[in-house]
């Protein structure tokens, strides 16, 4: 089990980077903007980078997951812009609705976690 999800993290990390060009940095970050997360996790994320694949899809990653791949500490102020958590949700509300399967938990972890259905 845990080498099927290792595998689909490489899976994923790859797309990411493949639409990013090879540079986190090429991303906008999503932060939730709170101590605490609105979706109950605890303790609550760092966060999410964004990019577009090459077909205008969303490709969303976890910063932990692309501090774990890179080995580097990921500034927001380094991406290309960031964007509260609020505001993705209202920029991209009709996407949400139509690629995420439950409207419980946190959207954004869901794109990232349904990204391969």
């Amino acid at each position: 089990m845990e080498v099927r999800a290792l595998n689909q993290n490489h899976c994923k990390f790859y797309s990411f980077m493949r639409a990013t060009r090879g540079n986190w940095r090429n991303t906008l970050y999503v932060m939730c903007g709170s101590n605490s997360c609105p979706c109950g996790k605890n303790p609550p994320c760092d966060g999410f980078l964004m990019a577009a694949a090459a077909d205008g899809s969303l490709i969303v990653m976890p910063v932990e997951i692309v501090r774990q791949f890179t080995g580097e500490s990921i500034e927001p102020s380094e991406c290309r812009g960031t964007l509260l958590r609020k505001t993705f949700e209202a920029v991209f509300s009709q996407y949400i609705e139509w690629h995420t399967l439950s409207d419980s938990g946190c959207p954004i972890l869901q794109l990232y976690q349904d990204a391969d259905r």
